[in-house]
């Protein structure tokens, strides 16, 4: 099975970014991109499928991970005004994995850009027509609670994922959280609490049009594939 795998070790802080959202056509239905929260980490790693996350062997120890580090282009759907942006994935260390995330708007300033952290987790697989389905979330933050955006591939592709559906996230009746009286600050947020929720969401929104895709533009000097 191939892998990613990276023994670079930093310290970062951390901030907070939302996703841009698409703009709306008036001849297509409205893509809703809501912010997704849980008071608490839905997934850690008891979960078998969450990426970035430690190995040993005989060999040596490290980080492992089914995502390829490096830097990833999001673009709209065809038809969709919303503008490209960019997303730098790497390790943060050997003895403690996870991903670092930097957001930029172009390619040039993912040094600069915003920093997280954050986990990539298959939360489960579907079938739409004929096609199977492998349903991913980038899982971000860890106090107070994290962050999902809900991701897709088509299932039977290389093992090393370079490249992911970005799907609408339209929060659920009842979910919604938000109050008011803070001028233009806003507050709205969906809350999901359960890798159970999580998961149907994601397969409702895979029946949607997509936001755009996110895609892995690789360079040679970023990690190292091997072989386990």
């Amino acid at each position: 099975m191939r892998r990613l795998v990276s023994i670079a070790i930093g310290v970062v802080a951390v901030t907070t970014f939302a996703f841009p959202l698409p703009a709306h056509a008036e001849d297509r239905e409205e893509l809703i991109v809501e912010r997704i929260h849980s008071d608490l980490p839905l997934y850690t790693f008891q979960w078998d499928d969450i990426w970035p996350r430690g190995f040993s062997s005989d060999d040596g120890f490290g980080c492992v991970s089914r995502v390829g580090f490096g830097d990833w282009r999001f673009t709209p759907a065809d038809g969709e005004d919303g503008e490209e942006w960019w997303e730098r994935y790497s390790n943060y260390g050997v003895f403690h994995c996870a991903a670092i995330i930097q957001t930029a708007e172009e390619q040039a300033e993912l040094a600069d850009g915003q920093l997280e952290y954050g986990y990539f987790v298959l939360i489960g697989k579907t079938r739409l027509g004929s096609k199977k389905w492998e349903l991913w979330a980038l899982q971000k933050g860890t106090v107070p609670g994290s962050e999902y955006v809900l991701l897709a591939r088509e299932s039977g592709l290389e093992d090393l994922v370079d490249s992911f559906r970005v799907l609408q996230r339209r929060c659920p009746p009842g979910k919604l959280r938000q109050t008011r009286g803070l001028d233009v600050w806003s507050t709205r947020y969906c809350s999901i609490d359960s890798r159970a929720d999580l998961l149907t969401l994601a397969r409702r929104m895979l029946r949607r049009p997509s936001a755009g895709t996110i895609t892995r533009v690789a360079k040679p000097d970023e990690g190292r594939e091997a072989e386990d």
